[in-house]
């Protein structure tokens, strides 16, 4: 199974909301780096990782929900635009 780089956050609530939004939709993750976000919160933000064939069920709950993404957080949409609000 394949991984795809879904959304990276610093911030510790947007971390806590989008492992709720993706635990309600059932959608399998990978919080790369959680267990070193607390030690080391402003060097290393959290990866959230999904399978491919989910990709497409998980990127439009992140699109639509107002995260602040902390300061060395992004969103990668699979075409290189990172941090774009609507």
């Amino acid at each position: 199974m394949k991984l795809k780089k879904l959304v990276s956050t610093s911030n510790l609530a947007d971390i806590a909301f989008i492992k709720s939004l993706l635990d309600s939709e059932n959608i399998p993750y990978l919080a790369q780096g959680e267990n070193f976000h607390s030690v080391r919160p402003l060097i290393e933000p959290v990866h959230f990782l999904v399978a491919e064939g989910d990709l497409d069920r998980a990127k439009p709950l992140i699109e639509s929900s107002h995260l602040t993404f902390g300061s060395f957080a992004d969103f990668d949409d699979s075409e290189g635009l990172q941090n774009e609000n609507p």
